[in-house]
């Protein structure tokens, strides 16, 4: 499993250039995605250009595609490798005749394999499901994932996909059999008492025992 990094959904001490560099080098980071939960649409715009403008020389070195959530404009504008999108945000189908067919198009699929399928028939490029685990990020009104019926169904996925939601070093370990390309990480890797980097060290130790 690779990894697939959120940001904290505000300014993080953690969250910074030097942090990321360190990051790249400990584990296979395919995806870094911008989402900010600022109340004002200013505020995550300004958080936006400020990191894209600082990881985006990094994420291309290193081939980890620089991800936006959910704003169309400002993922054409600054140019970013894609977007992700909600169940309740734009249809694929816009964001792909509004950013081109060179952009990458990320869609939530909740618990649904049926919304996966759909994706892929509307051009997605990838999906993640979840929540797999109570979460700090979200608020928890949708229902866990059961681990054992989704490895039974997985093979039904049609695109890559990425697990989601409260994954942390507790319990990695459940999902290490899930044939998942990504795991996303945010809480468990900036908030962690001893840093991100160690936080890395631990997920990857676990991951490949």
């Amino acid at each position: 499993m690779n990894f697939y990094l959120i940001s904290p959904p505000k300014e993080h001490k953690n969250f910074n250039l030097v942090n990321l560099i360190e990051l790249s080098k400990i584990i296979k980071i395919d995806f870094l995605q911008l989402r900010p939960k600022y109340i004002t649409f200013k505020k995550n715009n300004e958080f936006i250009k400020k990191y894209h403008f600082l990881f985006h020389k990094i994420c291309t070195e290193n081939k980890i595609k620089l991800i936006i959530n959910d704003n169309l404009r400002l993922a054409k504008k600054l140019r970013f490798d894609g977007i992700h999108l909600g169940q309740e945000d734009i249809s694929c189908k816009e964001a792909r005749d509004y950013l081109g067919k060179n952009s990458i198009i990320g869609i939530s699929c909740n618990n649904s394999v049926q919304l996966s399928i759909k994706a892929r028939k509307d051009g997605a490029d990838y999906v993640a499901f979840g929540p797999m685990f109570k979460s700090k990020t979200k608020e928890n009104k949708k229902s866990l994932i059961d681990l054992r019926k989704f490895k039974e169904r997985e093979d039904k996925i049609p695109l890559p996909y990425t697990l989601i939601g409260g994954i942390d070093h507790k319990n990695v370990y459940k999902i290490k059999k899930i044939k998942a390309k990504n795991i996303a990480i945010i809480n468990s890797l900036w908030d962690f008492k001893d840093g991100p980097i160690e936080s890395a060290k631990i997920f990857k130790k676990i991951i490949n025992l």
